[in-house]
């Protein structure tokens, strides 16, 4: 091992010497690993703004599907026999009313005395067709409830037990019916030890069937009382029969609607209206959004004065937009963006442009929402307001556009950020081989300085003891003469 006391000879500080000749050697490296840095940097900013792009994509994609705009609500004159929802129901008025509720078949056993014993001997129990052996496995209640639920499937019926709190006999099978439309018969083959029947009575406490209700006269049936298809978009929820002003003739076995002499029942008036206020709600989300990337573009001007009216504290992150001033990527995203604002939508409706709603653009390119014009054409002409956004059977509307340019820009695979990601990618792998490369070089300069410094003190070491055997020898002469 070689041991180096710098400037022990020559009385230079070396090590400094070496150090500030490799500082120097290092600027390539240095300038390389900025240039790392800056990138990285701007990496995060296209990554901010694509951030950015796809939150007004959302935006955007709430109102380029027409069926997904039309936002609807309902008001109902009574809400006695039913209430409503809708999403995007037709609009219109509609007469309804409801004469009979679903409900599924449950029938009911007499009581027994226990649920866990063996009490039912041994046979077989016949649910809605399907024979179900009874055995001193599954004899007991609880063990037949059992084996009835796992045939629930094929017969449609499922079982229960209830405990009515009696003294004597409180224990009841019940059996349902799996929708309004499942009638079923239970019937029982049963023997105690001594080969006599066990007789197990039913009844059906309340039979199976369909939820009636008329809508403009029409009579819809459904298996439930929720009704969804009665209606494009609006779902109806039964809740008791509707009153009759006219009670009709009764015909034993007879439906009340098919007697010769039905009864009228009492029709609610509901109204399917157009919901303008969740349209608005979207339309400010879209001016919000929009906004939120002109003002982060905006935001790499600010120290020149280009953006003193945008806020650029809005977001909980700093904006980045300084570190893509001027960038062409950006600019081309900006001028698509402006372009389709201004595109005219040629379709059968009165507006055209967006500005003929209220929405305009600012000289510094954001937009401004006029909320009184807005109001204006959504209460006068809603229907010309989705053809302008979503467009009609023939033409795109103008958030169809925008969708379409936002689709491509957000791109996991052909997006902007991610063409600047396989860019950023491929040039970083570029600069950390050169930077490897780099570095074994300073390594062996480094090594060679020290080294060639090392023999210069071993030089002047060995010159500085010759000059003082010189030295020596000189004023021993001189010495000698004396």
């Amino acid at each position: 091992m070689s041991i180096t006391f710098s400037g022990l000879a020559t009385g230079l500080d070396t090590n400094s010497i070496v150090d500030g000749l490799m500082e120097l050697n290092r600027a390539p490296i240095t300038r390389l690993e900025t240039q790392k840095t800056s990138e990285t940097e701007k990496l995060k900013a296209y990554k901010q703004f694509d951030e950015k792009l796809d939150a007004l994509k959302s935006a955007v994609s709430d109102m380029s599907i027409t069926s997904e705009i039309r936002s609807t609500k309902v008001s109902l004159s009574s809400e006695d026999s039913y209430t409503a929802t809708s999403t995007n129901g037709a609009l219109g008025s509609y007469n309804i009313s409801v004469a009979q509720l679903s409900q599924v078949q449950k029938t009911v056993t007499d009581g027994f005395s226990s649920n866990t014993d063996s009490i039912l001997g041994t046979g077989s129990i016949t649910v809605n067709g399907e024979v179900i052996s009874v055995t001193q496995d599954n004899n007991s209640l609880v063990s037949l409830v059992q084996s009835i639920n796992e045939l629930s499937e094929t017969t449609g019926v499922t079982a229960s037990l209830i405990n009515d709190g009696t003294a004597t006999d409180p224990y009841h099978l019940v059996f349902t019916g799996k929708d309004a439309n499942t009638s079923f018969t239970i019937e029982t083959n049963l023997e105690d030890g001594n080969s006599d029947p066990i007789n197990v009575v039913t009844t059906d406490a309340q039979s199976a069937q369909q939820a009636v209700a008329f809508i403009d006269g029409i009579r819809v049936v459904s298996d439930s009382n929720t009704i969804t298809d009665a209606i494009s978009g609006v779902t109806l929820n039964l809740n008791s029969v509707s009153e009759t002003s006219y009670s009709g003739t009764a015909e034993v076995g007879v439906d009340s609607w098919d007697w010769v002499d039905p009864p009228v029942y009492t029709s609610d008036r509901m109204d399917v209206e157009a919901d303008s206020g969740i349209l608005k709600e979207k339309i400010t989300s879209f001016v919000t959004a929009y906004n939120d990337v002109m003002e982060w573009i905006l935001s790499g001007y600010a120290e020149f004065g280009g953006a003193t009216d945008v806020d650029t504290e809005s977001d909980e992150d700093e904006s980045l937009g300084s570190l893509l001033r001027g960038d062409a990527a950006i600019n081309k995203v900006k001028r698509q963006l402006q372009g389709v604002l201004t595109n005219i939508v040629s379709n059968t409706g009165q507006y055209r442009i967006l500005s003929e709603i209220g929405i305009t653009t600012n000289l510094n390119g954001t937009l401004n929402q006029d909320n009184t014009k807005l109001d204006t054409a959504l209460a006068d002409n809603y229907d010309d307001m989705i053809n302008l956004l979503s467009g009609d059977s023939d033409t795109a509307g103008v958030m169809k556009d925008f969708n379409a340019v936002l689709v491509d820009l957000t791109s996991s695979t052909q997006g902007m950020y991610a063409g600047k990601k396989t860019a950023y990618t491929s040039l970083v792998n570029k600069f950390d081989t050169q930077i490897d490369q780099m570095e074994l070089r300073m390594i062996k300069k480094e090594s060679t300085l020290r080294s060639q410094f090392n023999i210069m003190e071993q030089l002047v070491s060995l010159l500085n003891a010759q000059g003082d055997f010189l030295t020596q020898q000189m004023n021993a002469l001189n010495g000698n003469r004396n």
